[in-house]
């Protein structure tokens, strides 16, 4: 489980967590009208069948024809005027007796459709109808408004088929057998042909043979109007049967995205945002933010061609969320990280090199152990043991506390590692926890200033300094209760060694560190001495300064 832990972990996180949250909410139905909303985006004009013409009950009409509403006779003689349609759909409320009503009822044949009106529905059925007064073919005028917009219809309410299906079903020669609610695929407002009923009546050139004729209101005082998921202008009745009819005959229906598929969409579209975090700098995933909705409108676009409304809503929501939690999760993460830094090497380490660490966070130290070349420094104060017998506790501390502070000073200036105190000595490390060139240079110079530090503070402390480069290994040593960053090896023995041999104000170093100075440090051979733990003689070098 240790992957959990890094950026890997922390986007499996987010994608989870957003695509669960989200799958659930909508299952639940949650944003369910906002969601359908969003998605209208992706409503697209289509043209408009040319064997459905609207006649239409426009306000030219009222103005020639007289008062709202008509006589009877008025649609009788319309009807006449239509007999070489195939069909006459009437979107007209007759359920109650009126003027005319004999002419009209004569003028009724097997062409005609009237329509009712359920005004009350209880769950799915109709509790209340208004049917018209004449004996004829009539069929539900319902159409389904969720929010406000107009999106379908039903194919059939209590057993009576709606307007639209009928007249499609009679066009067509044969029964649809649809779903109960039919999406309506919206051709472009108003590209239908439409006759004013007053032309109509006038006799101007009209010619319906073999189509379907619509008969409807459009005149605004008689408030027969919705809004669509095309237009953001109410669209007449007698405009939405038509498309709903166009639907059917041309059977480019349209249905909602599975839920199945919604949820999978949620998921794929939080994976991509969290891997494009995951692999690229932030920078790219702000681009996606833009890129990913794009596409995914562009995908949308095509499948409403085929039939297909995506939903848009969720899959953006979880994209925004997915990126939201990666982002609050990687930035208290690097908070985290920059606090650990910090507690772990802020004393050890000079500012600058604190800062360095912090800004690359776990990633610049191994804890678990690794084999580096490493420049080890000690430094040793001579005759400390006989001075602290002869100074009360409190100089003691304090002269070195002072000499301490100093000689550290120094080691961070040359962007050394503080590895710890051992009462008196001192010890230094270069080349971790971050690399560090010329490692063996910034050590000798640590310790040439360091001694002309000493001098300049008085006679008090002097400190044989010993310097060693080699192999050792880095890393986290010791127990669950207590940690340090250290090295450890025959070569940081060794350095300890040289500090020993090193007289007060001297400074020794090995023949590795010697071979990478030897060209920038005035040295002086003082041949191969003996030190504990070598079974051979090594080679030792003094700095001059």
């Amino acid at each position: 489980m240790e992957f959990l832990k890094g950026k890997l972990g922390v986007c499996l996180i987010a994608v989870l967590s957003a695509s669960i949250i989200l799958s659930l909410l909508f299952s639940a139905g949650f944003l369910n009208k906002q969601s359908i909303r969003v998605s209208d985006l992706f409503y697209s004009e289509n043209k408009a069948f040319s064997d459905i013409t609207l006649i239409v009950i426009d306000d030219k009409s009222i103005q020639d024809i007289g008062r709202w509403p008509w006589s009877r006779a008025v649609f009788a003689n319309a009807i006449e005027k239509l007999n070489e349609a195939k069909i006459i759909g009437i979107d007209v409320s007759f359920s109650e007796s009126g003027e005319g009503d004999s002419s009209f009822k004569d003028a009724i044949n097997n062409k005609i459709i009237l329509v009712s009106e359920c005004k009350l529905f209880k769950g799915k059925e109709c509790a209340e109808w208004l049917f018209p007064v004449f004996n004829a073919t009539t069929a539900a005028a319902n159409i389904y408004a969720e929010d406000e917009i107009a999106r379908s219809v039903p194919y059939q309410i209590d057993g009576m088929k709606s307007l639209s299906a009928l007249v499609s079903e009679k066009y067509l020669g044969k029964e649809s057998r649809l779903s109960d609610k039919i999406l309506i695929n919206y051709a472009k407002p108003g590209s239908f042909e439409t006759i004013s009923f007053s032309d109509l009546i006038n006799n101007k050139n009209i010619s319906v043979k073999e189509k379907i004729a619509l008969i409807g209101a459009t005149a605004k005082d008689l408030h027969d109007e919705k809004l669509t998921p095309l237009s953001s202008k109410p669209l007449p009745g007698v405009e939405i049967h038509a498309n709903a009819v166009q639907t059917i005959i041309t059977g480019k229906f349209l249905h909602y995205q599975e839920n199945l598929s919604v949820i999978l969409s949620i998921f794929i579209i939080s994976a991509i945002i969290a891997l494009t975090l995951y692999f690229f700098r932030l920078t790219y995933g702000i681009i996606s933010l833009i890129v990913i909705p794009a596409a995914y409108i562009m995908a949308g676009t095509i499948a409403f061609d085929s039939g297909i409304i995506l939903n848009l809503l969720y899959p953006l929501i979880s994209l925004i969320l997915t990126f939201a939690i990666i982002i609050i999760l990687y930035y208290l993460m690097e908070a985290k990280e920059k606090k650990w830094v910090s507690h772990l090497f802020g004393k050890y380490v000079s500012p600058n090199v604190a800062d360095e660490l912090i800004r690359q966070g776990k990633s610049a130290v191994n804890l678990k152990g690794t084999r580096k070349t490493v420049t080890m420094l000690f430094a040793d104060v001579r005759g400390f043991t006989s001075f602290s017998e002869k100074t009360s506790p409190e100089r003691v501390v304090s002269l070195l506390n002072k000499y301490h502070g100093k000689m550290t000073d120094i080691i961070f200036k040359y962007k050394g590692t503080l590895d710890k105190y051992v009462g008196d000595e001192i010890m230094a490390t270069y080349n971790v926890p971050l690399d560090l060139e010329n490692h063996a240079l910034a050590a000798v110079q640590t310790a040439i200033e360091m001694q002309k530090a000493a001098i300049k503070m008085g006679k008090t402390f002097k400190y044989g300094i010993g310097i060693n480069t080699g192999s050792v290994i880095v890393g986290n040593i010791g127990s669950e209760k207590r940690l340090d960053y250290t090295v450890i090896g025959d070569s940081v023995n060794l350095a300890a060694r040289l500090c020993s041999k090193a007289e007060g104000s001297h400074i020794l170093i090995s023949d590795s560190t010697y071979d990478l100075v030897k060209n920038k440090i005035k040295t002086r051979s003082i041949g191969e001495i003996s030190v504990k733990g070598k079974t051979k003689p090594v080679r030792v070098h003094e700095v001059i300064y």
